[in-house]
């Protein structure tokens, strides 16, 4: 009987529904280079100037969307991941999310 409840609470964990991150990675719209979304509130978003996209952040709540940021620093900048590759620099303290998410400046 032991064995038996042990192998069910695995299934049920296991089984669990992984919710995608908030602030993590997500594919935006063409405002920026390579669609680099981040996965944060509508209100965040809109409070950073941004546009957001429905359905790319799978599992999270409704107010998180797929938010994209053209124009952080000047018109031709964009908040993307220091992962990828930026033209200019990457500035901090112009984009919502964690370090790993900066402001392009090219």
């Amino acid at each position: 009987m032991k064995f038996l409840f042990g192998i069910l609470t695995s299934l049920t964990i296991l089984g669990a529904p992984a919710l995608a991150a908030v602030n993590g990675p997500c594919s935006g719209t063409s405002d920026t280079p390579g669609y680099y979304g981040i996965c944060i509130s509508t209100s965040s978003c809109r409070a950073n100037g941004g546009t957001y996209v429905n359905n790319r952040c799978p599992n999270d709540p409704n107010n998180i969307k797929c938010c994209t940021i053209a124009g952080c620093a000047d018109s031709s900048s964009y908040c993307g991941w220091t992962s990828r590759h930026c033209s200019g620099k990457f500035r901090t303290g112009l984009c919502p999310g964690g370090n790993n998410y900066k402001c392009c400046d090219h």
